[in-house]
């Protein structure tokens, strides 16, 4: 019968030990780094839709506490490029208005019935 021999191996990894190891840690780091860029795009969308949301609130608040308020007076206020307003329909004593403004080249539109 034959007896086996162990040998102790003193030495570290092998090279593909090692390779494999650096590809994986790689592969980590660059699917960590695609979910931070993706997070901060996402915050920066979302910092954008606030924006828009809360302008249009403030314009039609203006328009709902003051339903006759001049033009000018909203674009300075709220320091737009320019801001219009148009009638659609009228029912009774009701109105339906489209109030369109643009700020910083983007377009903005609602409706409103008075």
């Amino acid at each position: 019968m034959t007896q086996l021999n162990l040998t102790d191996y003193k030495g570290g990894f092998s090279l593909l030990e090692v390779v494999i190891s650096l590809l994986i840690i790689s592969i980590t780091f660059l699917a960590y780094g695609q979910l931070i860029e993706q997070n901060l795009r996402a915050q920066d969308l979302k910092q954008n839709f606030i924006y828009d949301h809360q302008l249009k609130s403030n314009v039609l608040t203006i328009y709902v506490a003051n339903p006759r308020v001049d033009n000018s007076q909203i674009r300075q206020l709220l320091d737009l490029e320019s801001i219009s307003h148009r009638q659609l329909s009228r029912y009774n004593a009701l109105v339906e208005i489209e109030i369109e403004f643009i700020k910083d080249s983007d377009k903005f539109s609602f409706k409103v019935i008075q």
